[in-house]
């Protein structure tokens, strides 16, 4: 308590002109949901505030999934929650700040273990106990586009703000493109700086107006992810305030490159040497252990990484996007891939799911894969570039089948898969009901 009414405390001195605070609480498809209170109540905080645990299980569109079970069946019961350290913050506007919550049960003694982030918290517990610490860093990509839709509705590339004409043409690594865009990043940037965001910058990436921010490697898992949630909140204001708006989904143009958001993951022990590199410097046992752990899951987690109809229209052939459950050195066709890198920072980059994911459900699949490397040998990863490597299930309906038949539950909890199951299917079948323009213009006068 004492930490918390401290950091309030140093917030207000800081930030004298904010008035309230957004307090940011996820769903399972990691949405920022809440309240906005007035600053001068965040005080009392610390003794946590209900919320209904249904929250938990809202769809896309903010609608409680009732097949869930957490809804009007448990008469819409709360819970407690409570402030994450250090998330207490400004936003890009100038008047409201913002602090973000985690769940506990409704005693308010032990964390809810619905709540992903909990889920990932006890993973971390379990692999520390082992002197295994996971080092992070994520690349998120996200495109800037027109706030006014084309022709039925269909999203339009940004207008830029240089050349005042459409974005059209595709230059990976432009610099000049940055410069075009020098406005709106550097408000960006400035903003993310007095969020204290591990953030290495942004690059122009491979289609027009997309761009990737990177964040710095960090052995604080929970902080990168809740720091995925707070840079999407940014990257939307900053680009309301530049009149573009901003997209994270997995493939929001049929005929341009998708947004990726991938995990890079070293292990350390508690003096930093790292566990997938010998003494003399060559890979270890438990990095193709581990290696072989994640190939295993890759399929039955498809679901889990990749939550939504459109997160699988990413997969398609020549896009850098992988098919396969397969890895390579330097190679960024597989699913995963190990750079260009020393032995001291030897790791694994996780290449499989989309922006849209949910940053804790991808750290709890890669994680749990280091907690079962040990149920693999070295011979049993497979070789790189492998002609056998198993296709991944490329259908939202398949990869959930898959889910439910998977062997993840002594890693994430029956519990967790059985409600994302449920949650997703919801949205799977109200998807499916929808009546498309495309099929109404090939089938009403050909059917």
């Amino acid at each position: 308590m004492e930490s918390y009414l401290q950091e309030v405390k140093n917030f207000r001195q800081k930030w004298p002109n904010i008035e309230f605070v957004d307090l940011i609480f996820t769903d399972i498809n990691a949405t920022p949901r809440g309240k906005r209170i007035p600053v001068s109540a965040l005080h009392k905080l610390h003794k946590g505030i209900a919320l209904p645990l249904s929250t938990i299980t809202l769809d896309t569109k903010g609608n409680v999934v009732e097949t869930a079970g957490l809804g009007e069946e448990l008469g819409e019961p709360d819970n407690m929650c409570f402030p994450i350290a250090d998330t207490l913050m400004p936003t890009a506007k100038e008047q409201v700040g913002q602090i973000m919550l985690s769940m506990m049960d409704e005693s308010a003694h032990t964390p809810n273990p619905l709540f992903i982030r909990n889920i990932v918290s006890e993973i971390l517990e379990k692999l520390h106990a082992k002197d295994q610490h996971p080092c992070v860093a994520l690349e998120l990509e996200f495109y800037l586009i027109d706030r006014k839709r084309g022709e039925m509705g269909a999203l339009q590339t940004a207008i830029n703000p240089n050349k005042k004409s459409r974005e059209k043409d595709t230059e990976v690594y432009d610099l000049d493109g940055l410069d075009d865009y020098a406005d709106f990043l550097a408000d960006l940037n400035k903003v993310a700086q007095e969020q204290g965001l591990n953030t290495s910058g942004a690059l122009s990436e491979s289609a027009p107006g997309q761009f990737e921010i990177n964040f710095n490697h960090s052995k604080d898992v929970l902080r990168v992810c809740d720091e995925i949630i707070i840079v999407k909140r940014l990257i939307r204001q900053i680009a309301n305030q530049h009149d573009f708006d901003a997209t994270f989904m997995a493939k929001p143009f049929s005929e341009q490159a998708g947004n990726g958001m991938h995990i890079h993951l070293s292990l350390v022990d508690s003096n930093d040497n790292n566990h997938f590199s010998q003494q003399d410097g060559e890979p270890s046992n438990l990095f193709y252990q581990t290696m072989a752990a994640m190939l295993a899951q890759t399929s039955d987690s498809m679901a889990l990484i990749c939550p939504n109809v459109n997160s699988y229209r990413r997969f398609v052939p020549g896009a850098y996007v992988p098919t396969k459950a397969d890895w390579g050195e330097n190679h960024r066709g597989v699913a995963l891939r190990v750079p260009i890198s020393d032995s001291n920072n030897r790791r694994i980059e996780h290449r499989i799911a989309g922006a849209d994911v949910n940053p804790y459900i991808l750290a709890a699949v890669v994680l749990s894969a280091v907690l079962a490397s040990e149920n693999y040998t070295k011979d049993q990863c497979p070789n790189p570039l492998s002609d056998d490597a198993i296709d991944l299930p490329l259908r939202m309906s398949e990869a959930l089948d898959q889910l439910e038949r998977s062997e993840l539950t002594p890693y994430i909890s029956k519990e967790f898969v059985d409600l994302y199951l449920a949650c997703k299917r919801s949205e799977l079948a109200e998807f499916e009901r929808a009546i498309t323009p495309l099929e109404i213009d090939w089938m009403l006068h050909s059917a």
